[in-house]
């Protein structure tokens, strides 16, 4: 799903993703520092599945995906998404809460762009009607999980997720934010 208008921040500004904009959302993903604590698998462990859920983000009709840019300058920062579910992660259609992930190039890390844009998802979530959002974090995430914390959410959960393709599990904490 799109928004067609980008959301707007002082210094950051998330758009739609579109499928130019794979080369560079993957760079970060695939990146073993940067992609550590995702889900997303390193790059010798992409399969045919994996790059076909890729190609198809652009027209998902389940969640959006977002590309996160320096306002002032349009430079591509990071990745964002949001889905409609519930406290579970099942698929809710009524959009009163949305389940969040973020990534942000590690070349801007530290520098208070995550945060801006966690807000900027909670603020456009809040006008869709949302009255929750969640998102999953590796406990070892210590950047993550603090941002999270200092925004508001709590502990909703523990629970783990596996790095795609791999063997790789991270026990993880999921957070919910009343909106």
């Amino acid at each position: 799903m799109q928004i067609h208008t980008p959301l707007r921040g002082a210094r950051v500004r998330i758009r739609d993703y579109y499928k130019t904009d794979l080369p560079f959302v993957t760079s970060m993903w695939f990146d073993p520092e940067n992609g550590r604590y995702m889900s997303d698998p390193p790059a010798d462990k992409v399969d045919e599945r994996y790059q076909k859920s890729c190609e198809e983000m652009e027209d998902d009709h389940d969640g959006f995906y977002f590309v996160i840019e320096l306002a002032a300058t349009g430079e591509r920062i990071g990745s964002c998404c949001a889905f409609p579910q519930d406290e579970n992660g099942a698929y809710d259609a009524s959009r009163q809460c949305y389940d969040i992930g973020y990534c942000i190039n590690k070349t801007h890390w530290r520098q208070g762009y995550g945060e801006e844009a966690v807000r900027l998802l909670m603020a456009w979530a809040k006008a869709q009607g949302a009255q929750k959002m969640t998102a999953e974090a590796a406990i070892s995430n210590n950047a993550s999980c603090g941002l999270l914390e200092k925004l508001g959410f709590t502990v909703l959960r523990e629970g783990s997720f596996k790095k795609y393709n791999t063997d790789i599990v991270f026990p993880s904490h999921v957070y919910a934010r009343v909106l």
